[in-house]
């Protein structure tokens, strides 16, 4: 019996597997080390351990945003201390990226959600990763940069007059409420992802799709083509890549890419393949 963690910023996916294929789910809030301490991080996954017996557990896989190399002692830690008789991993959620889409091959795994990253994986490890640097510096083909050019077109005048009729009978608000939650608001790249759902709603607007596609291309641009592999086979996770699959297919042929698999949610695919290691048939 193994559980899996799949912890983005807002909410924490949470499965329970048993041997003959059955499990639970569950869902917790958030979890981000960037964001919180040890304790508080201790607290939000020792709710995870009313869904067993804690000592049955065998093995224990987290993935997490802001999993990075520095903070996997600590959730090892914690994790090892609620199961304390499973074999404990904490990965960062590229890495889940990478499993959930490529299984044990080589490519290029890729998260496009409020933002967005990627790197080559080999089968085995993250070879390289190209910094993503957020949605001020990057971010490319993300829901907060999408947002952002969105908004910013629209409060600018620059989008067309059919595009912004739309957009404000949308949004049903104001530009304050827009400069508050961008400027003010705790978490502004998530505000801004918020409007990536008015483009994937008005795709038929040549002006939405071009936004989306011209995200696309800079994410290639900026990140996917500075991976010196020749390897070509590619893997997306999230709602982005999700919700806008045939601008993403088209974008990445262009470049000489085959997109191998596209998951909106990757735990599925995780559990499928801890599934497939841990009772092999």
């Amino acid at each position: 019996m193994f559980l899996i963690f799949d912890a983005g910023s807002t909410k924490t996916d949470v499965r329970l597997v048993k041997e003959d294929g059955s499990y639970l789910s569950a869902e917790l809030a958030g979890i981000n080390p960037f964001f919180m301490d040890a304790d508080a991080i201790r607290d939000e996954l020792s709710r995870s351990s009313g869904m067993c017996v804690p000592s049955a557990v065998d093995s224990v896989f987290y993935y997490g945003a802001g999993c990075v190399a520095d903070y996997e002692p600590l959730f090892v830690d914690i994790l090892s201390s609620l199961f304390p008789k499973a074999r404990v991993e904490a990965h960062s959620d590229l890495f889940a990226a990478c499993r959930a889409t490529l299984g044990d091959g080589a490519g290029i795994a890729c998260i496009m959600g409020t933002g967005s990253n990627s790197c080559y994986y080999d089968g085995s490890v993250v070879v390289s990763n190209v910094p993503p640097l957020g949605y001020v510096l990057g971010d490319e083909g993300s829901g907060a940069t999408m947002g952002r050019q969105l908004v910013g077109d629209v409060l600018k005048g620059c989008a067309p007059a059919d595009v912004c009729e739309r957009f404000w009978r949308w949004y049903g608000s104001d530009r304050k409420a827009i400069m508050d939650g961008v400027y003010r608001g705790s978490f502004p790249n998530r505000f801004l992802a918020t409007f990536s759902r008015f483009l994937a709603e008005n795709a038929d607007l040549p002006y939405c799709r071009a936004v989306v596609e011209r995200s696309f291309v800079s994410f290639f641009e900026r990140n996917v083509l500075q991976y010196p592999t020749d390897v070509r086979e590619m893997g997306f996770v999230g709602s982005i890549a999700s919700h806008f699959s045939d601008i993403l297919r088209e974008v990445a042929g262009r470049y000489g890419y085959v997109v191998r698999t596209i998951e909106g949610r990757p735990m599925d695919a995780l559990a499928a393949y801890h599934k497939g290691k841990s009772f092999p048939a």
